[in-house]
């Protein structure tokens, strides 16, 4: 494995961070200055604006691309994906649809189309996380020449929460099958969140950090899920009654908001482990050069 810029950066920041003279428990020792680097990383990248301007991202760039696509398969896959992912029961939206034939050529014409549309506006989602991921690594942001990648890691996001729908759907006995629908869940975050660094910093991040990125967040998307299938429910359920639609609408973007949270936190906490002085801040770096 060769030294990359990065991995020679954040050496070098290690290198100092382990030489400096400080007294007290955070800035004297490892384990101290570790936590430290987590703290200031989490204030550095505005952990609460962030994640809110990513929970808006997905709610209107995410969520309508599920919805559009949605067409060419009778509403399966947005229902799926609203019921697994917001504890939204969206019954009433197949309801709605029924009205419209979606084998009509007309109309499947007009999916395609606002299908390509929505993907392309969408991309501001991503072009929010690129920005968090420039910010948190300190890696040159994405120019128009690799827009692809924005594209792609949209589709990526959109297709994995409607995979997770479908695995919890088809999942077997209820023990068992609660069991495997987690496990397919951890697995198929740990791709999406390792594949989706890897593409917005250009491949700037070694493996092993990008791993890690992976598995952090599906571990805490994983964790947050499971609480929010106990929580959520009834809290959606009061603000439909209180507040109709609207109640519905605060309660999903609070979610996301935790969920978003997640995403730019586990980045962050995995840039301070990769500064640890120990060795799994020296097996995250990688080579670097002697630094």
């Amino acid at each position: 494995m060769r030294p990359t810029k990065l991995s020679v950066a954040l050496g070098r920041e290690a290198l100092a961070a382990r030489t400096e003279s400080a007294n007290g428990w955070l800035q004297g020792t490892p384990p101290g200055r570790t936590v430290r680097r987590v703290i200031d990383g989490l204030i550095d990248i505005e952990l609460a604006d962030r994640s809110m301007s990513l929970a808006a991202k997905i709610f209107t760039s995410v969520l309508p691309l599920i919805i559009a696509a949605s067409i060419f398969s009778d509403w399966d896959l947005a229902t799926h994906a609203i019921e697994e992912q917001l504890g939204i029961d969206s019954t009433d939206l197949s309801a709605w649809t029924s009205e419209y034939d979606a084998t009509d050529p007309t109309f499947a014409a007009f999916g395609v189309l606002g299908l390509l549309l929505v993907a392309i506006s969408g991309t501001s989602f991503t072009r929010t996380l690129a920005r968090i991921y420039a910010k948190i690594w300190n890696v040159p942001p994405i120019s128009a020449r690799d827009a692809w990648r924005w594209l792609v890691v949209l589709l990526l996001v959109a297709a994995s929460a409607a995979l997770i729908g479908v695995i919890r759907q088809v999942s077997g006995p209820h023990f068992v099958g609660r069991s495997l629908a987690i496990l397919g869940e951890l697995a198929v975050w740990a791709v999406v969140w390792t594949v989706c660094p890897y593409l917005l910093t250009r491949g700037a991040l070694s493996g092993r950090v990008l791993w890690a990125t992976g598995m952090l967040t599906a571990s805490g998307l994983t964790v947050v899920r499971a609480a929010g299938r106990i929580v959520l429910p009834k809290l959606t359920a009061t603000a439909e009654t209180k507040f109709g639609p609207l109640g519905v609408v605060f309660t999903s973007i609070s979610w996301l908001f935790a969920l978003s949270m997640v995403i730019v936190g586990a980045a962050t906490i995995t840039k301070a482990l990769a500064l640890d002085e120990s060795y799994l801040g020296r097996y995250l770096r990688g080579p670097s050069a002697g630094a």
